[in-house]
């Protein structure tokens, strides 16, 4: 392989962890050759550190170790074969500027998440104007400004970043979420019969997910029956005290097979109803997820959700952390299974149009004809 984008970081792999995988097939698919240089990430050691902020020197003793080791093989990488343009993928903060000053071709830095809104506005870890808040708000300008592209996954979170770090909206620019797992085909969407309504809800629990909004809702509608994938374990215990019978409670995490056969079963997925600042600005992967398997999703009006899939038919959308508005939102759906099985036959076509692997592919091209006007630098 000559030229091309070499993917550079110690970003995650496996189930959950899609994004990179996204990129790789939206590159792919838009023409682009894409190899890949890489240690290990954090896996799901990430949420446990992000509550500890004890641990953070350890974290950081280890992230010079490997990106130490990264570097070493970046350097093997460039003489074995020089790339058109490295690609950062998330997490990236620790890695962007020493893969910055190694390389002499344009950097890409997908940032995905801000560390600042993750740890102070969304997950409230830190308080906002603290000492440590505004480390957090350099670390995002300091990866931002060492990149000569940096990703986020809606235009509102391009906007937000530029923002946040004061630097020029033109260095942003955005790829949509992707399924890289999609099914080719998805399962045919179930009739309700005698039962309740089956909703399925996915995801860590962290407040951009507004579980407890949703779980109180549910537990106002009795056609309605859930299935909890996740959650803290606040969460779970809430679930079991408001639901009792009416909730299933799967696993804190399940495989890609368990989670494909639960959606199968669904009617409806749950997907966000956070009514902080990102749940206003994202597309979270549980709804493009959903989408991708054929199923209709109910979830928070946001700006984000609204420019893609408002008028699509197969969301549903509610305000945002406002439990009596779910709560006769799921009582309507529940009534109604024609229009159930309605916006479940648009599910798919919305996928396809907005976040499918030729929409992802088209968005690429178009940053890889940008990299192209990008000069080199010269390496430090």
């Amino acid at each position: 392989m000559s030229g091309g984008l070499l993917f550079c970081g110690a970003w995650d792999e496996g189930p959950g962890y899609p994004r990179a995988r996204s990129l790789r097939q939206g590159f792919a698919a838009a023409g682009v050759p894409v190899r890949d240089c890489r240690v290990s990430g954090l896996g799901r050691d990430k949420q446990r550190l992000l509550r500890a902020p004890w641990r953070w020197p350890r974290l950081w003793l280890e992230q010079r170790r490997a990106r130490q080791e990264l570097l070493g093989m970046l350097r093997r990488a460039l003489a074995a074969d020089r790339p058109d343009a490295v690609l950062v993928p998330y997490p990236g903060h620790a890695i962007v500027g020493a893969v910055r000053e190694a390389v002499d071709v344009p950097v890409v830095l997908d940032l995905f998440l801000s560390a600042y809104d993750t740890i102070v506005e969304d997950r409230r870890l830190v308080l906002p104007g603290s000492l440590g808040a505004a480390w957090l708000q350099r670390l995002d300008r300091a990866a931002c400004s060492a990149a000569d592209r940096v990703l986020l996954d809606t235009p509102e979170n391009a906007l937000y970043a530029s923002s946040l770090t004061g630097l020029p909206a033109e260095r942003f620019a955005w790829l949509p979420v992707h399924d890289p797992d999609a099914p080719q085909h998805p399962v045919p969407h179930g009739a309700r019969g005698d039962g309740p309504l089956r909703l399925l809800f996915f995801g860590t629990g962290v407040p951009l997910h507004g579980l407890r909004t949703l779980l109180h809702a549910v537990a106002q509608v009795p056609d309605v029956a859930l299935t909890l994938v996740g959650g803290t374990a606040a969460d779970r215990a809430l679930a079991r005290g408001l639901l009792g019978h009416t909730v299933t409670l799967e696993p804190e995490f399940v495989d890609r097979e368990r989670l494909a056969a639960l959606l199968a079963d669904s009617q409806l997925v749950a997907g966000v109803f956070g009514d902080g600042g990102k749940a206003q600005r994202v597309v979270p992967f549980k709804l493009v997820h959903a989408l991708a398997a054929g199923r209709p999703v109910v979830t928070a009006d946001t700006p984000a959700v609204r420019r893609w899939l408002d008028g699509s038919g197969a969301v549903v959308l509610t305000p945002a952390g406002d439990v009596q508005a779910l709560a006769a939102t799921l009582r309507e759906l529940a009534a109604s299974p024609e229009a159930l099985r309605a916006a479940a036959t648009a599910a798919r076509p919305a996928y396809d149009r907005h976040f499918g692997t030729g929409a992802l592919a088209t968005r690429c091209s178009r940053l890889w004809r940008e990299l192209g006007g990008v000069a080199a630098r010269e390496v430090a």
